[in-house]
């Protein structure tokens, strides 16, 4: 029987709240600010376990958000090894220790911000200037389809995929509402099975599954308050507080692991 402290709540309650706020406004930095939040309040792999369901009311929430805005072509190429990807990450799971998790899961949150803050540059270009002739540059199948895996992979083990697929999708040809639409839709599918693969190897139960479904409202308020702030406010000034919110956690992570 899980028995949480009102500290640990609270905790859980900012992360899944701040978590769909993020997917939903930014859509890069949802997960990586999720687990290592939640793991202020519990162990890692429940942590993890926790996460996928969280998120995947926060997806669900974006889909409507986003409605047939996200592109289908990126898509279609890139859900199917990132599926694969899922259960290459349980395995993964089921090998690393629990401290060596937590203190992995700092490092990840280090790294994440830290490039986001350092590298400018990392933000979305506008295709006219690299591309006069609106054309984007295709990249080759075979590399789609590895950013595709490592996207699965990376979102299974750690909820980083964002960090993969943000890498990829910052290179295409997509507007700021479908680069977030297609990442709400690429994570709704990977969290889906994400949960069942969390059932399998038991890092979550029907009693996180009740606390999730509680927290629902939280997460739906969540999801609208995002969606509010992509259309109304600056993006750049907002990702800057999440990534530093995110450095100090994944610094906090790394010291308790260590």
């Amino acid at each position: 029987m899980l028995d949480f402290s009102y500290r640990e709540i609270i905790l859980m309650v900012l992360a899944v709240f701040g978590s769909a706020v993020i997917k939903n406004s930014v859509g890069i930095g949802a997960g990586i600010f999720l687990l290592p939040f939640l793991a202020l309040a519990l162990p890692p792999k429940l942590a993890l376990g926790l996460g996928a369901p969280a998120m995947l009311i926060s997806d669900v929430i974006g889909i409507r958000n986003y409605w047939r805005e996200w592109n289908i072509k990126e898509l279609v190429i890139l859900i199917p090894p990132a599926v694969a990807g899922v259960f290459v990450g349980v395995i993964i799971i089921k090998m690393v220790p629990d401290t060596m998790f937590k203190f992995g899961v700092g490092v990840v949150a280090v790294v994440f911000s830290s490039y986001h803050l350092i590298r400018p540059v990392f933000r979305r270009t506008p295709y006219e200037a690299i591309n006069p002739f609106g054309q984007a540059p295709n990249p080759k199948k075979s590399l789609t389809f590895l950013f595709g895996f490592l996207g699965g992979t990376a979102s299974t083990v750690i909820h980083a995929g964002g960090l993969v697929m943000s890498i990829y999708l910052l290179q295409r040809p997509v507007d700021n509402r479908a680069f977030v639409g297609t990442l709400v839709v690429f994570f709704a599918v990977l969290n889906f099975f994400k949960t069942g693969a969390y059932l399998k190897i038991g890092i979550m139960s029907s009693e996180i599954a009740l606390l999730v479904a509680a927290m629902s409202p939280i997460i739906i308020f969540g999801g609208w308050f995002g969606n509010f702030l992509n259309k109304r406010f600056s993006q750049d000034l907002f990702r800057v507080i999440v990534l530093m919110i995110i450095f100090l956690i994944g610094m906090k992570l790394m010291l308790a692991g260590h």
